[in-house]
């Protein structure tokens, strides 16, 4: 489990970095670039809005698997707190079944389109980006994340070195 944990955290860290260190600053260089030649020039780049829209899809997905990773979600923690380490386990299983059914079902969707948008050739109007590049990523994506919150319920049951982000006193009854 643990040579699990570590493949899956250098996976998601590398998706992490790429979405942040390149695709980001890449945006941001595009965006300036365009309002600079629309508003100087009144001629901005026409593929732009595509590119960031696209690159800002990218980003977030490229993050999300990290987010879960590192406990980054939004959650409650006055109401994890405040429970007695049982209820926090059940929260737990809660929150894991919940993130399992989300992203089954959106992995199931993305591999459906995937091969609709792969047999069809579907590209996008500006830069003819693939779509299948699109909906691919979001089932690999799901994917990752259905790792994570299956290894998290085994976690939530066995205390291993592996996954030290969940919380230590949901072990202790």
């Amino acid at each position: 489990m643990e040579a699990i944990e570590k493949n899956l955290t250098r996976l998601t860290g590398f998706l992490d970095r790429i979405g942040g260190l390149i695709i980001l600053p890449l945006i941001s260089i595009v965006v300036i670039l365009d309002v600079g030649l629309r508003y100087i020039f009144n001629s901005p780049f026409i593929w732009g809005l595509e590119f960031t829209e696209w690159g800002l899809l990218l980003v977030f997905l490229f993050a999300i698997p990290e987010c879960t990773r590192t406990h980054g979600h939004v959650r409650m923690e006055l109401l994890i707190g405040a429970v007695n380490p049982y209820s926090q386990k059940l929260l737990s299983l809660f929150y894991c079944a919940s993130g399992i059914f989300i992203y089954f079902l959106l992995a199931r969707h993305g591999w459906e389109e995937f091969w609709f948008d792969y047999e069809l050739g579907r590209v996008t109007e500006y830069l003819s980006l693939p779509y299948w590049a699109w909906t691919g990523t979001m089932f690999i994506i799901s994917v990752i994340l259905l790792a994570y919150y299956a290894l998290r319920i085994v976690a939530v049951f066995i205390k291993t070195d592996a996954f030290t982000h969940v919380e230590s006193n949901i072990f202790e009854d």
